[in-house]
């Protein structure tokens, strides 16, 4: 599986590609929640400025419901719990 590279911004996350020899063969970048779709237990990172994206509370959502392990469910709820708080002061 493809490990999902959620950045702030495209440019963001070909920089952290390039930065560590890594090729879009073994990551995605995601453009958007509904490229999430289908998906079970994705593996990612977040990197850059991702917190300020219009569209995180929907991959962050997407991903909640996708978790399956627990570890990884308690990760992306914590994250999402703390956007919620974030956008809500």
């Amino acid at each position: 599986m493809k490990t999902l590279v959620i950045a702030g911004n495209y440019d963001q996350a070909n920089i952290w590609m390039h930065a560590r020899q890594k090729r879009t063969v073994t990551h995605t970048v995601v453009h958007n929640a509904d490229q999430l779709r289908g998906m079970r237990n994705p593996n990612g990172i977040f990197i850059g400025t991702w917190r300020s994206r219009k569209d995180i509370f929907e991959i962050l959502n997407m991903l909640l419901v996708q978790m399956t392990d627990p570890v990884k469910h308690k990760i992306i709820q914590d994250l999402l719990v703390q956007h919620i708080i974030e956008t809500t002061k």
